[in-house]
């Protein structure tokens, strides 16, 4: 079953760029203009991994990235803006953003953190833990 992605950015050339260069790999991508779009859409569809502008209308990026670290739509966040300073790199960290590129940015190596992105998070899925330690031999008892 192929990943869901959403984008989330305001700049209608920007998330054409995006969803066409990951639709490549496979992916089945919704957009959106604004965080709050993509949360109402949240509250009644899943998806695997967001990538969100961080300057938005409305709410920004890292309020989304915020909102989505926990709690039933919990799911990794990469950041794309053209507004990155250390502070902000600082407060997307503590987020938990997976990872933040500034535009212009290398198709490829998004890519590459979605991939690595997606990865963590089945590694961190309960059902993928129970089969690894079910997997496991067992001990013995002395």
């Amino acid at each position: 079953m192929p990943h869901h992605l959403l984008i989330v950015e305001d700049e209608p050339a920007t998330a054409w760029a995006l969803a066409e260069g990951l639709a490549d790999d496979g992916f089945t991508i919704d957009t959106f203009p604004t965080a709050e779009d993509a949360c109402r859409w949240l509250r009644r569809s899943r998806s695997d991994l967001v990538i969100s502008d961080l300057r938005l209308p409305g709410m920004s990026g890292l309020e989304l990235a915020r909102k989505l670290r926990r709690g039933p739509h919990a799911q990794p966040v990469i950041i794309v803006t053209a507004y990155g300073s250390p502070d902000t790199l600082r407060e997307l960290r503590e987020a938990g953003v997976a990872a933040c590129f500034s535009k212009p940015f290398a198709m490829d190596a998004l890519r590459a953190a979605v991939r690595r992105a997606l990865e963590s998070r089945a590694e961190q899925r309960p059902d993928v833990r129970r089969v690894r330690r079910a997997a496991l031999p067992r001990r013995r008892a002395a």
